[in-house]
């Protein structure tokens, strides 16, 4: 007898039933892990950002709040980059470009590493 569970087919026998549902545990483990990394670069982006907020510049308005870097960050681990903010100095552009790399790199972090 086959039961359909979350897009997967289980066979139903008691030993199949177990290492079906520890795989099913395992990939949970590695989307929280992933969704949790992405969340922390966000934050953690967004502060060295607003700290390093002399290195930035707005073409509407000079006084930013820790939100626009929030925004900035969020929009860069996104991978859209469209932003208002552009870094005018060079440790602005390098805080960046490592934000950038880092999000290429998100899948040997959150895949490779995460399973270790």
């Amino acid at each position: 007898m086959l039961l359909q569970i979350s897009h997967f087919m289980y066979n139903i026998n008691s030993n199949n039933i177990k290492a079906n549902i520890y795989l099913h545990i395992d990939y949970m483990k590695i989307v929280i892990r992933s969704v949790f990394f992405h969340f922390l670069c966000i934050a953690g982006f967004g502060m060295i950002y607003f700290n390093l907020k002399d290195d930035f510049f707005e073409k509407e308005k000079n006084d930013l709040d820790v939100i626009d870097y929030m925004l900035l960050s969020t929009t860069i681990q996104a991978g859209v980059g469209i932003s208002d903010i552009y870094p005018i100095s060079f440790y602005g552009k390098l805080t960046m470009i490592i934000q950038q790399l880092l999000m290429l790199c998100t899948h040997i972090f959150t895949i490779y590493v995460f399973t270790l």
